[in-house]
């Protein structure tokens, strides 16, 4: 017998190129990751300052339309930074809190005051402050933080410049503490907002935690799957009855794994917010996933392993970064969706953002696939049973 007969041999080449086409998009979010879009809020409170003949200045303005027009790309591509001017420093707190920017540059009010007094024998330095939303993705927030820090130190650099070449026009000398002001006329104030603290994994934690909860989702919903299919139940109510079975070994599961995962994760060193809160969110998380994992199967069969499996593989590399650093494949048709992305989202705010347990986004999204999960898994219960059918006909013919 040949072997390049055999059906198998002739499409092996092209399944083996499929799966390795699959798993190599998986490192498409390693390769030269670069932040486009990254949201920073400017806010500036300079009041500016009469001078004769001009009125008011502002250099806080100037700053802003330079440091917006700097950030801009003419090459048709996405800038860095998107930058977003808030009215304030109180609503810009908001807005991290409320996670919509990964960091903030805040001009001071007394801005154009102590830029004007550089020229004087006695300057005022100029102290900028740079919020750092670090809860909000550890990647994201640290770019953000190198980025603002940069632009300060250009802004200093190019006032020091101007300042110099001013004084050396009119003046012939300056004073010590001239000369120490004027070194680094502007000073960074950097403010760590939403902390991710010690012993976190690096901001990581809600990935750490949530990536066994969905493994062990899996699993446990393929063995309860194979479970089910030996109870050969034909008929809708003895059906009905198996899902009620189903569902009430899930929530047993889900307590176990989700308080089972929250011990280890305490026992490992993590530093828990809270530990109930943790445990219970891990508990809802876990049910959700569970169950959505369960509907499928009841409907495709055990090929739907291979369907979260590929979900897993795809979404474990991408979840630990902020999507503004993925390439356009991986945000629009991997990160928008997976279920793992919405449970890392609901940790973040528990562990960094002082949530606790409450009804967030994330966590409505993951009750909404729990609910509408729990609707198609009784629906199976209409779907005919093959396994008793093929019995029944064994019967028959007998």
């Amino acid at each position: 017998m040949n072997l390049f007969k055999q059906k198998q041999a002739i499409i092996a080449p092209i399944l083996v190129l499929v799966v390795a086409i699959i798993f190599s998009l998986t490192l498409a979010s390693s390769v030269n990751p670069t932040p486009k879009n990254l949201p920073i809020a400017i806010v500036n409170e300079d009041q500016g300052i009469q001078v004769p003949s001009k009125g008011n200045i502002n250099i806080g303005k100037m700053m802003v339309s330079k440091i917006t027009e700097l950030s801009k790309t003419t090459n048709g591509e996405k800038p860095a930074i998107k930058w977003i001017q808030v009215s304030s420093e109180e609503k810009v707190r908001k807005g991290l809190d409320d996670q919509k920017y990964y960091g903030a540059l805040i001009l001071p009010s007394d801005l154009s005051k102590n830029q004007a007094s550089l020229k004087t024998a006695n300057p005022s330095p100029i102290a900028i402050k740079i919020l750092v939303n670090q809860g909000k993705n550890t990647t994201g927030s640290t770019m953000a933080s190198q980025m603002l820090t940069h632009i300060v130190e250009n802004l200093s650099l190019n006032i020091h410049t101007e300042i110099f070449n001013e004084l050396k026009k009119n003046v012939n000398s300056i004073s010590v503490k001239q000369a120490e002001i004027l070194a680094n006329p502007i000073i960074a104030k950097i403010e760590n907002v939403n902390a991710i603290g010690t012993h976190t994994s690096n901001g990581n934690a809600p990935v750490v935690l949530i990536t066994p909860l969905w493994m062990s989702s899996l699993i446990g919903a393929v063995i309860v799957f194979l479970a089910k299919k030996k109870t050969l139940t034909s008929n809708k109510v003895g059906k009905l009855k198996v899902i009620f079975e189903q569902l009430f070994l899930g929530v047993i599961l889900s307590f176990l794994i989700g308080f089972g995962i929250t011990l280890m994760a305490k026992w490992m060193g993590i530093t828990l917010p809270n530990f109930l809160d943790v445990a219970l969110y891990l508990t809802i998380a876990y049910f959700c996933f569970h169950i959505l994992i369960s509907a499928v199967l009841s409907w495709i069969g055990f090929g739907g392993v291979g369907i979260f499996a590929l979900i897993f593989f795809f979404s474990g590399s991408l979840i630990g970064m902020p999507k503004e650093l993925l390439p356009a494949f991986s945000k629009d048709w991997i990160y928008s969706w997976v279920p793992m992305r919405f449970g890392a989202d609901g940790l973040r705010e528990i562990f960094y953002f002082d949530k606790g347990l409450s009804v967030s986004h994330p966590m409505t999204i993951i009750i909404w696939i729990g609910i509408i999960s729990v609707l198609v898994l009784f629906l199976s219960a209409v779907k005919p049973n093959k396994e008793v059918l093929s019995q029944t006909e064994v019967v028959t013919m007998k």
